[in-house]
């Protein structure tokens, strides 16, 4: 996994994500630490109602609850380097692990966006930092779903591999046609 910190410090580049957001950020971390309970209670209550996803929580919504306060906490902890990258690697696998089809996690992802920046609506009386802080949330849970992605896709090729007994080289060759 380490071999993909130059990745992730692209895509921050990339999204624009800075020292500045890290900040920004970190100013949030004691308004999630309060009212993050709630949007977590709402997400839960989101996939509870969707058959599909509740059969995955069944009998552990309460350790789920902790897992996802403690991931949200990381969220505004202020450091976004090669551990927070292994982390949401980690996250993604055992999303991964459990069956979740990749689309409730970009639904999932959705619905904590739009809560957290209705929380920042709430509770950020400056407008300027209001901005501030949910562009940088908004470009983090996007790095997030990001790495997330590339789990399921790392899985995928992996899965494969084992499958055909060919080499992830060959089958990424396939898959990718590079145009001349």
């Amino acid at each position: 996994m380490t071999d993909n910190l130059p990745m992730f410090q692209d895509l921050k580049r990339f999204v624009g994500f800075t020292d500045a957001d890290a900040a920004a950020l970190r100013a949030l971390g004691p308004i999630f630490a309060v009212h993050g309970a709630a949007i977590t209670d709402g997400f839960y209550d989101r996939i509870l109602d969707q058959p599909e996803t509740a059969a995955l929580v069944a009998g552990r919504l309460d350790h789920l609850k902790r897992t996802h306060m403690q991931w949200m906490g990381e969220l505004f902890a202020g450091e976004y380097g090669a551990e927070y990258l292994h982390d949401r690697w980690r996250i993604g696998l055992a999303h991964v692990r459990v069956g979740v089809p990749p689309m409730w996690v970009e639904a999932v992802v959705s619905f904590l966006r739009t809560a957290s920046l209705e929380l920042i609506a709430r509770e950020v009386a400056d407008g300027a930092q209001r901005v501030a802080c949910s562009q940088a949330l908004v470009r983090l849970l996007d790095l997030d779903l990001a790495i997330i992605n590339l789990a399921y896709g790392e899985d995928r090729l992996d899965r494969l591999s084992e499958f055909t007994g060919m080499s992830r080289k060959l089958i990424e060759r396939c898959v990718v046609q590079k145009k001349k």
